[in-house]
């Protein structure tokens, strides 16, 4: 065997771990990490949920005191 045929061999090599073996990993590590950690994800979805609510009906209550007055945004919410 040759240093070409061991520079092919490497390559392959190369390239096996680098499409088949990393991703194998990345992904089970990120599986690993949900399984591990998911009541702490679980609480920090229902904090963030609780915002990105409360920012919705705080728009829509700016939306309508735009269109109708502060009289009106403060009937309907």
């Amino acid at each position: 065997m040759n240093f070409s045929d061991m520079s092919l061999v490497l390559q392959a090599m190369w390239l096996i771990v680098k499409y088949m073996v990393l991703p194998v990993l990345v992904v089970s590590g990120a599986i690993w990490v949900v399984v591990e950690y998911w009541e702490h994800i679980k609480y920090w979805l229902r904090i963030s949920s609780r915002i990105i609510s409360l920012a919705f009906l705080m728009l829509a209550w700016l939306i309508i005191r735009l269109i109708d007055g502060k009289e009106a945004a403060d009937k309907r919410i």
